[in-house]
């Protein structure tokens, strides 16, 4: 028996890896705020007026920021906002290109209802931020974010999805940093990042001093990860803000029958949750979340503790889901393959998550085609030595059956 047909689930209907496959539970390595979708048999939430989301002093900027921050990627409700706000919410993340504009342009809508602009005393009690990939031009691209946000300024702007290290310490960056604090439009300023080079990034942030906030990955699964635990010190210690994304246990969810936080009466999303909120670390925790039921389910989440329960029911979903999980280190897979060098495997596995698992299929085979056209280029996934990829992916993920899932359902 293979080890892909070895059960990882004990027992007389112990299901297989490649069950797990077969079943559509694949890799999930997601950029931007993390998606939260409640299972239907959520656990019993207080009355609204019991919850409060608790605030701490964001590192080294000083601000009273909530442990849940609102995610924006998403198409924004502003009846789902009002709510998060009166759960004590005040942190809301968005970026440039999220829906195109459009979550700016709703978030900006939304704050100018409630007084929230300028230099009110509404608007300070916020903490917003946006975010960019034109890193070496993020003057000009801020203009428009502030302009469709209807707001004099940020309180901090993202480098989004950072992924040179040498960036985050350059003399360029730091003046760059520099001259948007003096010009007004910004407090603050810092980056984002997925999965590799993460701990790369977080280092050099720690070595300087013009990085104030870092968003970054952080679930259940990078736990036992001596590297990163040791850089996310080095910024603790330094006070720099940090602010977790993708909680969700890589965004899969198992079939009822295996679940393991079903079977303990547990949500698995607020397990994860209250998981990454047990690190004092971490400062804030954002969240897709696009319906009123997960505000306050959140919201109920990050007031209370995780259980042993919630702990064991992750370290056994951990167990079962791991090997099936991305972490973005795709160049290895990506020279192994041969063929494959030039594809973008790590975002192309991330865009597949994004259909299968967060029902966003437009969104994803969107994502997808916007690829440069040797990234996806459907001649060299068919040509690729998968075999060979899977060999060199220390994580044992089946790479080259979920990039045929991808040319199937995405291109």
């Amino acid at each position: 028996m293979s080890s892909a047909d070895t059960p990882v689930v004990p027992g007389e209907a112990g299901v297989t890896r490649r069950q797990l496959i077969d079943m559509g539970i694949g890799c999930a390595t997601a950029v931007g705020a993390s998606t939260i979708c409640l299972t239907d048999r959520a656990s019993a939430v207080p009355a609204a007026d019991e919850i409060k989301v608790p605030r701490v002093k964001l590192g080294k900027t000083g601000m009273s920021v909530s442990r849940l921050a609102c995610g924006g990627s998403w198409d924004i409700d502003s009846e789902v906002l009002s709510l998060a706000l009166s759960f004590g919410v005040n942190y809301i993340d968005t970026a440039e290109d999220y829906r195109g504009g459009e979550s700016e342009r709703r978030i900006g809508s939304f704050l100018k209802s409630i007084g929230a602009s300028g230099h009110s005393a509404e608007r300070k009690k916020l903490w917003l931020v946006t975010k960019t990939y034109f890193h070496t031009q993020i003057d000009e691209h801020l203009h428009g974010s502030l302009k469709r946000l209807q707001q004099d300024y940020v309180d901090c702007i993202y480098m989004h999805r950072l992924r040179d290290p040498k960036l985050v310490a350059s003399q360029q960056t730091k003046e760059q940093a520099e001259r948007l604090k003096k010009s007004g439009m910004t407090r603050f300023f810092g980056f984002s990042v997925h999965d590799e080079p993460v701990v790369e990034c977080l280092n050099a942030a720690a070595d300087t001093d013009h990085i104030d906030v870092i968003m970054f990955r952080y679930d259940c699964h990078y736990y036992p990860k001596s590297d990163l635990m040791a850089a996310i010190e080095k910024c603790h210690k330094k006070g720099i803000g940090l602010v977790a994304m993708k909680t969700g246990v890589g965004g899969m969810t198992l079939p009822d029958r295996y679940d393991p936080f079903r079977k303990r009466g547990l949500s698995q999303y607020e397990s994860t949750l209250k998981a990454v909120a047990l690190d004092p670390r971490i400062h804030s925790i954002c969240s897709e979340m696009t319906t009123t039921d997960m505000v306050q389910q959140n919201s109920n989440a990050l007031s209370t503790k995780a259980s042993l329960a919630d702990l064991d029911a992750i370290k056994e979903h951990a167990e079962l889901v791991s090997h099936l999980w991305c972490r973005g280190c795709d160049h290895l897979c990506r020279e192994a393959s041969g063929a494959g060098r030039n594809l973008a495997v790590a975002d192309s596995l991330r865009f597949l998550m994004y259909h299968d698992h967060y029902k966003k299929e437009e969104w994803a085979r969107d994502l997808y085609q916007r690829l440069e056209p040797e990234q996806r280029d459907l001649y060299a996934i068919a040509a690729a030595d998968w075999q060979s990829a899977e060999r060199a992916c220390p994580y044992h993920v089946p790479v080259g059956k979920l990039m045929q899932r991808v040319r199937e359902r995405l291109a």
